[in-house]
């Protein structure tokens, strides 16, 4: 009998609960065209993607089931312009429109529908990071947290980042012969047949957990597997596959495996996914998986407890997540007294959807302040962190969630610190923008490319 933990029995008990609780964290509805735009629940999507290589297209057919808690106009999210919407059926429009306080594009679903659950359909195109060429096709679902409309939804159909719901992708490959590709991603990936394979993505995922990377199996990366037991007894599935030389990643991912589940706790995933694509700094956080180079290949791994475990509910939580990874990178500091006055942190506007690049800098101080007064206390920030991890795994989480765990943890309010240098509750000027971290580097459109498509000789 396969063993279970009781960290991942808890997860089985509390699943439901976890999934309601995210819904209610959406942003405030808002007027629009003399009714109301209406955040959504969505309870699953299905998405049929189809790589063409006599077209060299990339189309989606998308099937969503939602539930509407208020009469008006639902919102949901796609960057490109999608074709074929309906409603249970009824062809309808769909309008691209700005929140009240202009900081983040949505779209909506032009139909006045009262409360109740529906189902939406529609079609687009993927045109983000896709190369075909004589191998094959690539394509890289890549996602970003510090730019506006990084996430799912820049290349399907999606709700916001507060919202957790199950996804399948049917995955066809259509005319490419004897051609063949290697599918990697965080679910349970299926072969069907024909060219056709299904994945399963689980429930708890929003639209920043999914690792998606399609590449011809002629570019015969590096790739090496194998099992990793768990401090909780599971056998956790390891996949490394690699751009550039495997064996460092290899070495290194069973150390900071180790580092972190001595530190944090089980791994909160069921398994283990590695796209090494340099020896340097720079990468991407997702659920149980990682596009990384070697030298961030550590704060990469620990967003899989702070960042795509215990995930941020809205722009205004995701500065939480790589002050935690900054302060482990920098060995966790303390710090007696901080040299900024404030930040806006947990202080933008609440349709924000990207981290404030002062995460890393100021976030990251504020938790070494933050650790310098819980050790005069006699605690440990570190215990109080893996406690916060396990209590709220699985979950979306905004600022609050984090303050009242400590106080919970501590019986020290820490209420002050978070007004004065995370809500700027007195409004001042804040003078710095926060700097590019390098261990997740704005990358360019041709450095995206080569991340999809890597050059087969380069190993």
């Amino acid at each position: 009998m396969k063993q279970v933990s009781l960290f991942f029995l808890f997860l089985l008990l509390t699943i439901s609960w976890v999934f309601a609780s995210s819904a209610s964290q959406a942003p405030a509805n808002f007027r629009y065209k003399k009714s109301l735009a209406v955040f959504v629940d969505f309870k699953k999507a299905d998405y049929t993607i189809t790589f063409n290589y006599q077209t060299k297209k990339v189309e989606v057919e998308t099937s969503i089931i939602f539930y509407q808690p208020a009469t008006g106009l639902p919102i949901f999210d796609l960057v490109s312009t999608p074709t074929n919407v309906s409603v249970n059926g009824i062809a309808t429009r769909v309008n691209e429109i700005s929140d009240p306080d202009k900081v983040t594009k949505l779209r909506i679903v032009e139909k006045k529908l009262t409360v109740g659950t529906y189902t939406l359909k529609m079609k687009n195109f993927v045109d983000s990071n896709v190369v075909f060429n004589h191998l094959g096709v690539a394509s890289g679902f890549w996602l970003g947290d510090l730019s506006d409309r990084n996430y799912l939804e820049k290349y399907i159909p999606s709700n916001l980042e507060y919202d957790q719901f199950p996804k399948k992708f049917v995955v066809n490959f259509v005319g490419f012969g004897k051609l063949e590709h290697v599918i990697k991603a965080n679910g349970d990936i299926r072969t069907l047949g024909n060219g056709k394979y299904e994945i399963h993505f689980p429930g708890y995922y929003t639209s920043s957990s999914v690792f998606f990377h399609v590449y011809p199996k002629g570019l015969n990366l590096p790739n090496v597997t194998f099992d990793y037991r768990s401090i909780d007894g599971r056998i956790l599935p390891v996949d490394i596959y690699t751009s550039v030389e495997i064996s460092g990643f290899i070495t290194l991912s069973k150390t900071l495996l180790a580092e972190l589940e001595n530190d944090y706790g089980p791994f909160p995933h069921d398994k283990v996914l590695i796209y090494g694509n340099s020896l340097a700094k720079g990468g991407m956080e997702y659920s149980g998986a990682t596009a990384t180079g070697l030298l961030s290949l550590g704060h990469e791994l620990f967003h899989s407890y702070n960042a795509r475990g215990v995930m941020p509910a809205n722009g205004n939580s995701g500065w939480m997540d790589e002050a935690m990874s900054r302060w482990r990178d920098n060995n966790y500091p303390t710090a007696s007294e901080l040299s900024f006055e404030s930040t806006r942190l947990a202080a933008n506007s609440v349709w924000q959807r990207s981290t404030d690049r002062m995460s890393y800098t100021e976030g990251s101080a504020f938790l070494s302040l933050i650790a310098h007064k819980m050790n005069e206390r006699g605690f440990d920030l570190k215990e109080s962190l893996r406690n916060y991890f396990q209590s709220h795994m699985y979950q979306t989480v905004t600022t609050k969630n984090l303050e009242d765990k400590l106080l919970e943890d501590t019986g020290m309010d820490f209420s002050t610190d978070f007004k004065k240098y995370i809500y700027n509750i007195k409004g001042q000027k804040i003078k710095s923008e926060g700097e590019e971290n390098p261990h997740h580097p704005e990358l360019s459109h041709q450095e995206l490319l080569r991340l999809t498509m890597p050059d087969p000789y380069q190993h």
